[in-house]
């Protein structure tokens, strides 16, 4: 699943329409899923991309964390400086917000 950015979401509820846009310019996603701790996205964008500009801290993508679950929204915590043509995105899941983490 290619991911998904969105600007606000209702909390609880998975949106699905295709929000600001499907990031079909990213170049790697990858969920890191430890049992009872970190559950985090980390994203590599091209600065070219057509959804570069949008990619703003607070905001939401939605992803696949495996073959065999749903997909999950994830908040944009911090987007690094762009190198090489790219930058890269980490986003915490949506729980952490609900545990004041």
């Amino acid at each position: 699943m290619i991911p998904i950015l969105y600007q606000t979401i209702t909390e609880g509820i998975v949106p699905t329409h295709y929000g600001i846009g499907v990031l079909t310019d990213c170049l790697s996603c990858e969920v890191e899923e430890v049992r009872n701790g970190l559950y985090e996205l980390k994203l590599v964008y091209a600065i070219q991309g057509i959804h570069a500009a949008d990619i703003q801290l607070g905001r939401y993508i939605k992803a696949k964390p495996n073959f065999t679950d749903d997909p999950q929204l994830f908040q944009i915590y911090k987007i690094g400086k762009a190198m090489n043509g790219r930058f890269e995105v980490n986003a915490q899941h949506e729980s952490y917000a609900l545990s004041g983490k």
